[in-house]
């Protein structure tokens, strides 16, 4: 094993191993059930579309990041259309994106883990990339109020800040992150992969725990409304938490129409569902899921 790796696993928590293993044993006690069917092949079909995240602009418009396609949906007028495509090659420019972020004054900003960049729009409106491939996996982008980018750093584990596109970035926290999410008090939250699963980070870089425990399974983001309601998406639930600072995480709900949610952005200061395996997104309103608009697996 290189140094690397072994620096990884010296890194986890006890508490974090714990958990792990709990989801492991989770997800395999009906294996003893199901050993027949697991001897026959997958026959999940390889999709052609992995919608995975998204966010909305200032005109109202939805943009959705494609892994597969690659590349960038836009829907508007109730019309989804491919707005940004993405090269086919690998290690090319937007061949892996994972993620996407606007800016308060409207500029987007696209994670592509194939290539460990984050682009953006030149003045001659192309991508290009603004990291130098400074980071490892950008896996979420938020964009605080002064258009400071926030990268949650999949490998590196750690939160990132780039003042302006084409400075290098610098650690903002040591939060091992998975998502990030910018309030409208331009507060900091970040699902974390550590005991720890949900922090707030100042703009300083201190680490206040808001959920310190193992209590999701699988989180990949959040988001935090107004009201200050805050919401949770779980893959290995297949749902969504929500709950109030002071009160403890409910899982809202769970199961079909969901099959892996991901992607988790506000519209109408109400939560927005990316699937990449329904490959839909949904509307998460009063409790109930409702799909919005899929993306046809073509």
């Amino acid at each position: 094993m290189n140094p690397t790796a072994n620096q990884g696993f010296a890194n986890l928590s006890l508490y974090s191993v714990v958990c792990v293993a709990l989801s492991l044993l989770f997800n395999a006690s009906g294996s003893a059930q199901e050993s027949q069917k697991a001897a026959q092949p997958n026959t999940r079909e390889a999709s052609k579309v992995y919608p995975l995240d998204g966010s909305i602009d200032k005109n109202g418009a939805v943009w959705i990041v494609d892994r597969n396609k690659p590349g960038v949906w836009l829907f508007q007028d109730s019309r989804l259309k491919l707005e940004v495509q993405g090269s086919n090659k690998f290690r090319q420019p937007l061949n892996a994106v994972r993620c996407l972020a606007i800016s308060p004054s409207g500029e987007m900003a696209i994670g592509d883990p194939a290539t460990r960049e984050v682009y953006r729009k030149d003045s001659s409106g192309q991508w290009k990339g603004t990291l130098n491939a400074t980071v490892g996996i950008p896996v979420d982008l938020a964009f605080l109020q002064d258009g400071t980018l926030l990268i949650a750093d999949l490998e590196r584990r750690v939160l990132w800040k780039q003042s302006t596109p084409g400075t290098n970035p610098e650690i903002l926290a040591n939060v091992n992150p998975r998502g990030v999410f910018v309030d409208h008090a331009d507060r900091i939250w970040v699902i974390s992969q550590d005991e720890q699963q949900l922090v707030q980070v100042s703009k300083e870089g201190k680490v206040d725990a808001i959920v310190s425990k193992c209590v999701f399974e699988f989180p990949h983001q959040v988001v935090v409304n107004t009201q200050d309601q805050i919401w949770v998406t779980d893959g290995y639930r297949k749902g969504v938490w929500s709950w109030k600072l002071g009160e403890e995480p409910k899982l809202i709900v769970s199961g079909e129409p969901l099959q892996n949610p991901v992607g988790l952005f506000l519209v109408d200061d109400q939560p927005v569902i990316v699937d990449p395996h329904a490959q839909t997104v949904f509307k998460l309103t009063d409790g109930k899921v409702v799909q919005w608009f899929s993306i046809e697996n073509k």
